[in-house]
């Protein structure tokens, strides 16, 4: 949940982020049943992540998480948060449909 809340700080632009979010929503229904939750390692969230990422995002990610409460720990790992801020990010998009 922090890396969610700290990505809310992120400057990702809405088509940016829907697009990239659907092309993570065809890899996560190619890989099986639709109901089950994603993992921080799930192809689809990695291909999520690397959509989306670049330097300043991610920097801006460490920032957020480094005021929020429990996110110390995702702080300290930035390729964890990296892919805990798109998990939350595709797990959103699910719990929508």
């Amino acid at each position: 949940m922090p890396a969610y809340l700290a990505g809310q700080a992120l400057s990702v632009p809405e088509d940016e982020r829907n697009a990239a979010v659907r092309r993570a929503l065809l890899v996560f229904a190619a890989g099986g049943d639709l109901h089950r939750e994603p993992t921080l390692d799930d192809p689809a969230v990695l291909e999520l992540a690397r959509d989306l990422e670049t330097p300043e995002r991610r920097s801006a990610l460490q920032e957020a998480l480094s005021m929020l409460e429990g996110g110390d720990r995702l702080a300290i790992d930035p390729e964890l948060a990296w892919r805990a801020y798109a998990c939350a990010l595709l797990a959103e998009a699910i719990g929508e449909d």
